[in-house]
């Protein structure tokens, strides 16, 4: 009887979840292709006209790095057998 039970939960658990997923993966796949249009436009807005070139510049100064203490070159010779 316990088996019998078993199958039968397993079976509506089964179906329910195949008709969900009929039901909602279509509505949520369109609200995911709809934001990325949206974001898509949004980008095409926020483009500069073509043909128009800027220049931005870093105003923060970089520290420069002390290559005197990077390390020594070591030339390896090859060793035959």
């Amino acid at each position: 009887m316990a088996l019998l039970r078993f199958i039968l939960v397993i079976g509506v658990i089964y179906y329910l979840f195949k008709f969900l997923f009929k039901a909602f993966f279509p509505v949520i796949v369109k609200k995911t292709f709809d934001k990325m249009q949206n974001n898509q436009q949004q980008q095409q807005y926020q483009q500069k006209p073509e043909g128009e070139v800027t220049v931005e510049k870093n105003t923060t100064h970089k520290e420069k790095h002390d290559t005197k203490n990077v390390g020594d070159y070591v030339d390896f010779e090859e060793i035959d057998d």
